[in-house]
């Protein structure tokens, strides 16, 4: 029967379309549709690949999770896989060492000031942050304000020190009167 209706559809194209535009723009219609089903099957298995390789590096940082969980635990016996594991301890140990040394570099971050009870907004009445030159609420300029003490660090390891401070609470050294870092 859809072959007897398809038939009949075609006769009835063939003999409106005597110049064989309809045709082709059937044919042309039916190649772009088989193109974009090409693309999306190609498209569907680029994305099982993917899918596939993440589940692949999943299961290889959970072998080697465990495989470091064994060498942690004294058991693993496999020479070739005791040496990869203790390349990944000094790689450890290296970066540990890597991070004290920026720790050292980097001053101590300074405190976010908190708004304190009594400072508001003239317009809105919002708590406002010490030093701010707008309110965060409603935009206005807030009047000027007493500047913030200098931050002053350490001239040994550059941690942050407090006003007044004779001993640094990071090297414990001894801070000279006048020569803290600003």
């Amino acid at each position: 029967m859809f072959d007897k209706l398809r038939e009949g559809a075609e006769q009835v194209i063939s003999e409106v379309d005597k110049g064989g535009q309809i045709q082709s723009a059937i044919s042309g219609l039916r190649q772009r549709m088989a193109e974009a089903d090409r693309r999306r099957k190609i498209n569907t298995v680029k994305g099982q690949i993917q899918d596939l390789q993440a589940k692949e590096a999943q299961a290889i940082n959970s072998l080697s999770a465990q495989v470091l969980a064994l060498f942690e635990a004294g058991t693993l016996t496999q020479p070739e896989l005791v040496s990869l594991c203790r390349g990944v301890n000094d790689i450890r140990e290296q970066i540990e060492a890597r991070e004290a040394e920026l720790a050292k570099l980097e001053p101590a971050p300074a405190p976010v000031p908190e708004p304190q009870p009594g400072a508001r907004c003239p317009n809105c009445s919002a708590p406002v942050v010490p030093g701010a030159a707008f309110c965060q609420t409603c935009g206005t300029r807030l009047a000027p304000q007493q500047p913030p003490a200098p931050v002053l660090y350490c001239v040994h390891c550059g941690a942050q020190l407090r006003p007044g401070a004779k001993f640094c609470p990071k090297c414990g050294q001894t801070v000279p009167a006048g020569e803290a870092g600003q």
